[in-house]
């Protein structure tokens, strides 16, 4: 890879998802801000320089928990270890071999036959000449958003890279991208697989993917959907968000005149939910807009700088003093792990295959794109109503509202 090449390229496999929803994401136009990096995006790099340094020193994640020396600083969690540790069992499981000069981490792509910004770094590759396949790997550490593998815009970016960095259009037959996330549900696993082939991609990389680059690189064009939640324009005046505002607000006014939200048709309750989400986006640019002001010592009306709510933990020799106060009292007796905790461990998953279940918790609401099954009207009396129990949700603001005194 060029010297010249920044780190990330603006239209690289990362953001190809996003691109091609919204080209205006990565594109000019709306100025964005440059978000800080998230203590997650920052566990998800420190956990994959783990994968990095394991697979090139043939090591488990688990023998370096405590250290910090292969994961960029971070102390190697169990946690983490964890996590790394169902990529590098699956890699291996699948790819034994992987001492022919055909294995290859972190590789770094620049394909400028494709385009001159088609570039990025891909976690896992393996070339199975044999079997005419190649194979993409990529490490997903988040469990918020579940990512799907079948025609993952991302892994198949990769997949092109590979094909033309190493000239294997006409060489493999299959391409097998995999997904690892072992950290977020998914009905599939944590580890997934999809197959296509290098002619799809291919007629994908010609009618998909390099138009969208070059509308990315030049279209004023806003689309907003689920993509805007990782949008780097997100909290700038983004068209497509402004236009969502407004009909959230018609949609409100609505509601008003039809008499409340139960005369809404179910059209407009499905959009309404949609902009809700939207509105969140505006929301939380509010907050970081807010908390930076009031930090600054600048009032906002209604709002205040409060204490960030925290879970109380033991000061330092707690666990020594209190057995001699409270005798056996102060421990609480073994109790079995969780089937995801279990599941962890080696061999974990084949035990919780067969010894674990799911209990009935009733129906909920989702998006259309979630993968769990739909319970349809024919099906919806097998389910027995369950009403929880009311739990109290633990708070974690840094910006609160402020309470108004009465007037007297």
């Amino acid at each position: 890879m060029s010297e010249t090449l920044p780190a990330h390229s603006p239209v690289g496999a990362s953001t190809a998802k996003r691109m091609l929803a919204c080209p205006l994401s990565v594109g000019p136009g709306v100025p964005g801000v440059e978000d800080d990096e998230s203590e997650h995006a920052a566990l998800g790099t420190a956990v994959h320089s783990l994968i990095e340094h394991c697979f090139t020193q043939r090591m488990d994640a688990w023998a370096l928990v405590g250290t910090a020396s292969a994961s960029g600083g971070y102390i190697v969690t169990k946690s983490m270890a964890n996590g790394a540790q169902v990529m590098l069992d699956a890699v291996r499981k699948f790819h034994p071999y992987r001492d022919q000069g055909n294995f290859f981490v972190e590789k770094k792509f620049h394909c400028p036959t494709i385009h001159p910004l088609f570039f990025g770094t891909c976690d896992a590759l393996y070339i199975d000449a044999a079997e005419r396949t190649l194979h993409v790997w990529d490490y997903k550490n988040g469990a918020g958003i579940i990512v799907e593998v079948e025609h993952n815009e991302q892994t198949m970016y990769y997949a092109c890279g590979a094909l033309e960095h190493f000239n294997l259009w006409t060489t493999v037959s299959k391409v097998s991208l995999h997904i690892v996330q072992p950290n977020g549900f998914h009905p599939e696993g944590r580890v997934r697989h999809w197959d296509t082939t290098p002619a799809a991609l291919a007629e994908w990389l010609e009618e998909t993917l390099v138009p969208g680059i070059n509308r990315a690189l030049t279209s004023n064009e806003a689309v907003s959907g689920p993509h805007c939640n990782f949008c780097p324009k997100r909290f700038g005046a983004c068209p497509a968000l402004m236009a969502d505002m407004e009909e959230l607000e018609g949609l409100m006014k609505q509601i008003e005149d039809v008499g409340g939200v139960e005369a809404l048709t179910t059209n407009d309750i499905g959009r309404l939910l949609d902009l809700c989400k939207r509105a969140d986006i505006v929301k939380a640019a509010a907050l970081k807009t807010g908390y930076g002001r009031l930090m600054a010592g600048n009032p906002i009306p209604g709002w205040k700088l409060v204490a960030a709510r925290a879970n109380r933990v033991w000061k330092e020799n707690a666990e020594i003093y209190a057995p001699l106060k409270f005798g056996e009292e102060a421990f609480t007796p073994k109790a079995l792990k969780s089937p995801a905790q279990l599941e962890e461990l080696p061999l974990g998953a084949a035990f919780t295959a067969e010894w674990a279940q799911s209990p009935d918790a009733g129906l909920t609401m989702a998006p259309a794109s979630d993968k769990r099954r739909e319970v349809s009207r024919d099906t919806k009396s097998l389910f027995t109503p369950v009403v929880p129990e009311a739990k109290s949700i633990p708070e974690t603001p840094t910006l609160a509202p402020a309470k108004r005194r009465s007037r007297s």
